[in-house]
C-alpha cells in the first residue's frame, strides 16, 4: 500500500532509474490498465519485470491482459487487438481463441488454475461457517420501509442516478 503511494507521488523520479528488475508482488492490483497505480508501474524501465500474484485471473480477460503487459509488453497485443483476438471470440464460446491464449501465456505461468490437480492438492480444503441472524422486530420494519423508499425512487431515475440511488440505499442499510 505505501509502495504504490510513493511510486505514484514519485513516478518521474522512479520512472527515470534504469531498474535491473521490477518486481509486482500482489500482481492483481495492476489488472485495471487506467488505475494511477498500473500507469505508474508501467512507466518504470527494467531489463526485466517479475508480476506474482495468488488471485486468480480468470474472471475478467483483461485483467490477464494488463498484467502481461506490464510483464511481456507487446505479447498479447494492444487492448483492442487482444479484445478482438482473444477477449471477444472467447466470450463467444471459442475454443480455439481461448486454446491460443493459453499456448502464448503457459510458458510465462508458474501455476495456472485452482483447478489444475498439482494445484488443488496444495491448497486447503474451503472453509465455511454459516451463522443465522434474525433480525429484532424494530430491525424489520425498519429494513422493510427502507426497500420500500428506495425502490420507490428508482422508479423516475435512469443511468448513474439510478445507480447512485441504489448505492445510497445499499450503505443506508
Amino acid at each position: 500500500m505505501r509502495a504504490t503511494r510513493i511510486l505514484r507521488q514519485d513516478r518521474e523520479l522512479l520512472a527515470s532509474i534504469p531498474w535491473g528488475l521490477v518486481v509486482v508482488d500482489e500482481a492483481q492490483n495492476i489488472k485495471n490498465p487506467a488505475a494511477q497505480q498500473t500507469q505508474a508501474v508501467k512507466a518504470l524501465t527494467a531489463r526485466a519485470r517479475l508480476a506474482l500474484t495468488g488471485t486468480p485471473v480468470e474472471n475478467h480477460l483483461r485483467d490477464l491482459w494488463s498484467i502481461f503487459d506490464f510483464v511481456l509488453p507487446g505479447l498479447l497485443g494492444g487492448p483492442t487487438r487482444f479484445a478482438r483476438a482473444f477477449s471477444t471470440p472467447i466470450r463467444s464460446g471459442s475454443a480455439l481463441a481461448l486454446a491460443r491464449l493459453r499456448r502464448r501465456v503457459q510458458p510465462f505461468l508458474l501455476r495456472r488454475t485452482k483447478k489444475d490437480p498439482e494445484i488443488a492438492a496444495d491448497l486447503p480444503d474451503k472453509q465455511e461457517q454459516i451463522v443465522d441472524c434474525r433480525l429484532a422486530s424494530e430491525q424489520v420494519a425498519l429494513y422493510h420501509a427502507m426497500t420500500e423508499a428506495a425502490l420507490s425512487g428508482l422508479i423516475d431515475k435512469n443511468g448513474m442516478e439510478r445507480k447512485a440511488h441504489v448505492l445510497k440505499a445499499l450503505l443506508h442499510l
